[in-house]
């Protein structure tokens, strides 16, 4: 008796608890069995969809046939996402364990959705792939050996190939005809135990320097890596195999695309769908396999993973490793930014700087751009509860040295963030452009209208000490700056008057009142081109840095959505703090940004895995024509091209 037949054993037995032989289903969702001599799956997905659903392929474990899968995939369907539950062993034209499947074997099912109208790939041109035990090995494996397959989500999983079911001898997958090199096995398990417990056995087996060679190389995932792991599981150390994957993965570019969820007291069992109560199986012979959690804690380790699932499969990050710059286009640029005023420039992908121009880490005002930074700190209060986003001003108590009235009065933080407070008041850094576009006062109603507005983002900084206790900059400077190895950036601050040389400060911000106008500051932030980068790179990350979670995914895709049009003709829009480009026929992705008195940029673009920096030391005498921006960003997106992965780059066009 092996560990896998033992698997084999426990996964159908629990399986029988949840009723996987053809279940009813709700009238909402579709289900298609699909028996085909190259396939046998099962599609469950919405019944209602307007056009093609994002579709996720799905794989169970060692249960064989389709029983987790399909319970998995079922949850997914109910939060309006297609799910291809596809079986690879123990069913018909199928091998009848889990010995030698090819991997290739689940390219019909990248077929089987390509040439359905009702599926489609994600926006990265690529499908979603969830598995558990050793479907989460197999997803891995997947994800290593093709670009087709993206995110990849594993739960419970293992970072190494292990063999075959019921065969010590064989592996358990093949690619182009050659079996996958896999852990030999060294342990001696006590099968007499009556409560047997795997998790040390697995541990003994990795020990050994032969395990080396059986390492899944994750460091091949193009796209976005979930691991899902308890820490009580007592069938095998998934949490050590998803502490080592992320380890692995941190040594190459893409690292910051991986999520590692370790929870404490969750055990084997909690893939989505699965029963709570799945804490240990009862064999035919009166042995039990002990898979560890508690029931509550299960539970809630489904339903976080559910939760971040459909988060990535809906809104996923997009990593092409084929993308390159074109060297001599990017030598033009450069001759261009020298003439051009620029004093430092940016590009970086995957968290690595692709480009510079100039001092990277010159530290100078970053002007309105300081808006953009503010979002982070809110995202995180926000996440804790500290903040509550329709909080009105008269709750908190806000009012300015020109009274506001009780209309004004109950505009909300969100509408401060989404500059549509109604409240057209003076305010400290209000350039001429900015008084030239405010309506008079009351013309419109707390969230009515877009209006740029200083007064809504000073008393959002203000709102925000008040709400945490804390200088923007010192918090700045804890959860942000020093979690991304910011170089420049150190959390020191000021308050200048009119008689401060700017030019002269070595802060990292500073408060401007002017309480002629208005008693909140403006707070400005003084960053090199890098650290900005830096920040771009953990946006475009959906919030991860080097696999821990700093900015909720959820909080970034709301900070983005547009919820003004700014520029009809150009499809912008205004959401939380950011400049958004609308997705539209010609770009099928959206992108975000802001600017600095139209001439400093920090542009996020996720589906060119980009960010751009453009800086102009604007602290002393500058020239710098604002059309040579827009030359530039052209000049960038012309730079950058796409080639075929067995074709060099051409650096001589």
């Amino acid at each position: 008796m092996t560990l896998n037949s033992i698997r084999v054993g426990l996964l159908a037995s629990a399986l029988l608890l949840i009723g996987c032989n053809e279940p009813g289903y709700p009238e909402h969702l579709q289900v298609q069995r699909i028996d085909q001599s190259d396939l046998q799956a099962l599609l469950i997905a919405p019944k209602e969809s307007a056009g093609a659903m994002p579709t996720v392929i799905v794989l169970g474990g060692s249960d064989g046939g389709l029983g987790g899968a399909q319970a998995t995939a079922q949850a997914l369907a109910e939060e309006g996402i297609a799910a291809l539950a596809v079986g690879y062993f123990g069913l018909p034209n199928l091998q009848e364990t889990l010995n030698s499947i090819p991997l290739e074997y689940f390219d019909a099912a990248l077929n089987y959705i390509d040439t359905s109208t009702q599926l489609s790939r994600n926006q990265c041109q690529q499908v979603p792939v969830m598995g558990s035990s050793r479907g989460a090995e197999l997803a891995l494996l997947l994800g290593a050996n093709s670009s087709d397959y993206g995110p990849v989500m594993a739960i419970a999983p293992s970072s190494h190939v292990w063999g075959a079911v019921g065969d010590t001898q064989a592996s358990a997958w093949t690619l182009n005809g050659q079996p996958l090199t896999f852990v030999p096995r060294h342990s001696n398990p006590d099968y007499s135990a009556q409560r047997f417990i795997g998790r040390g056995y697995f541990q003994q087996d990795l020990q050994h320097a032969d395990a080396v060679a059986a390492r899944i190389d994750v460091n091949s995932i193009q796209g976005e890596v979930l691991l899902f792991a308890g820490a009580d599981d007592q069938l095998w150390p998934a949490d050590e195999m998803a502490q080592a994957i992320q380890a692995q993965l941190a040594t190459v570019g893409p690292a910051a695309r991986v999520t590692s969820i370790i929870y404490p007291a969750a055990g084997h069992a909690i893939a989505p769908g699965l029963p709570k109560n799945l804490t240990e199986v009862t064999l035919g012979n009166s042995q039990t396999i002990v898979l560890g959690g508690r029931p509550e804690d299960n539970a809630a380790a489904q339903q976080d993973i559910l939760r971040r699932a459909v988060a990535a499969i809906k809104n996923p990050i997009c990593y092409d490793s084929k993308a390159s710059f074109n060297a001599h286009k990017l030598d033009e640029l450069e001759q261009f930014l020298q003439t051009s005023g620029t004093s430092s420039m940016v590009l970086m992908r995957a968290g690595e700087v692709v480009f510079e121009y100039g001092d990277i880490h010159e530290k100078h005002t970053i002007h309105s751009i300081r808006k953009a930074m503010l979002n982070s700190l809110y995202g995180i209060y926000v996440e804790r509860g500290v903040i509550n986003l329709d909080t009105t001003l008269a709750e908190l108590g806000i009012d300015d040295s020109t009274p506001l009235t009780e209309a004004e009065k109950t505009a909300t933080i969100r509408q401060l963030l989404q500059s549509r407070s109604g409240i057209y008041l003076p305010s400290a850094a209000t350039s001429e452009g900015m008084l030239a576009a405010m309506p008079p006062r009351g013309k419109f109603k707390p969230g009515e209208q877009y209006i740029y507005n200083n007064w809504d983002f000073n008393v959002a900084g203000a709102v925000f000490e008040k709400l945490t206790g804390e200088s923007i900059y010192t918090a700045f400077y804890r959860e942000i700056a020093k979690p991304l190895g910011m170089q420049d950036f150190k959390g020191s601050y000021t308050t200048i008057d009119e008689d401060t040389d700017i030019s002269q400060l070595e802060v990292d911000g500073f408060y401007q009142y002017e309480p002629e106008l208005s008693k909140f500051p403006a707070y400005h932030f003084r960053m090199s081109a890098y650290d900005m980068a830096l920040y771009g790179q953990l946006y475009e990350n959906f919030g991860v840095w080097n696999g821990q979670r700093i900015l909720s995914r959820e909080w970034i895709e709301q900070s983005t959505t547009s919820y003004s049009l700014t520029n009809r003709y150009m499809d912008f829009g205004y959401g939380m703090l950011w400049n958004v480009i609308n997705p539209n026929e010609q770009r099928p992705e959206p992108a975000f940004f802001h600017t600095g008195i139209g001439i400093h940029m920090l542009g996020v673009y996720p589906s060119s895995d980009l960010v751009f920096v453009h800086r102009v030391h604007t602290e002393t005498d500058y020239q710098f024509d604002q059309q040579n921006l827009y030359s530039i960003i052209g000049q960038v997106f012309g730079a950058l091209e796409t080639r075929h992965s067995n074709e060099p780059a051409d650096t001589d066009k």
